[in-house]
């Protein structure tokens, strides 16, 4: 029998840590959509040896954030407006239903958490402050989807959050939704704890479309124009 030989601790933290930095360049456009790049050109970006920066890429594809054109050569996924609408669409076939039975179902421990996310807010001129609200947002979403005791719905929005985190981003960098969003997240909460499940549905179905809204105002802007965004990987390896 064969066994295999599991990924060393240390080499997990580089994997990590060359996934955060990679994944950081590309939902702020300094690696833009079609951008090209090769392995080693991304081993020099996040300063690590190819080993972990090959499972990074990984990773990235996975989560279709890259795409592989030939051996060990990538490309930033390129977004069009129709990929907009396509996730859209489907969040909503899904978040539909994970908040209907959530409904009334909805725990103490996850409204206190759901409460507390509710608290993180962004500024659209700082990348970090919007990758942390990101974050925040896509527990408060899965944390809804967990409180329906489906797991196989929850299986089929993690991978959904993953691809739509870059349309977000972009959309946040160009439009202040912070208050509107806390808004919009209270009253779903209510929503859920009083079991009002059509309440509920309405509410995640327009927060969704308020959503597909910012986001294609920034599409129809440029902000997911390749040629405004940074593109030159020797630029991005000086930073």
């Amino acid at each position: 029998m064969v066994i295999g030989i599991p990924t060393s601790p240390a080499r997990g933290s580089r994997t990590d840590d060359a996934y955060r930095v990679l994944k950081r360049m590309i939902l702020c456009g300094e690696l833009a959509p079609g951008a090209e790049f090769t392995e080693r050109q991304a081993s020099e970006l996040v300063g690590s040896s190819r080993t972990p920066v090959r499972e990074a890429l990984a990773r990235l594809r996975h989560g279709r954030l890259i795409v592989l054109l030939a051996a060990r050569r990538y490309a930033v996924a390129p977004i069009a407006m129709g990929d907009v609408r396509h996730l859209f669409d489907v969040r909503r076939l899904i978040e539909s239903e994970t908040t209907r039975i959530a409904s009334g179902r909805v725990d103490g421990e996850q409204l206190r958490r759901l409460d507390e996310i509710c608290s993180t807010t962004y500024d659209p001129t700082d990348p970090d402050s919007i990758q942390l609200f990101l974050q925040a947002n896509r527990e408060f979403h899965l944390t809804v989807a967990q409180a329906s005791g489906n797991p196989r719905l929850v299986d089929l929005l993690v991978p959904l959050l993953d691809e739509m985190e870059r349309l977000l981003y972009l959309g946040l960098q160009h439009s202040n939704r912070a208050e509107a969003i806390v808004h919009e997240h209270r009253s779903l909460i209510a929503a859920l704890e009083a079991g009002k499940a059509s309440t509920a549905v309405q509410e995640i179905n327009s927060q969704l479309d308020d959503a597909q809204e910012m986001v294609t105002q920034a599409f129809l802007t440029g902000a997911f124009d390749s040629e405004l965004l940074t593109v030159n990987l020797h630029q991005a390896m000086e930073l």
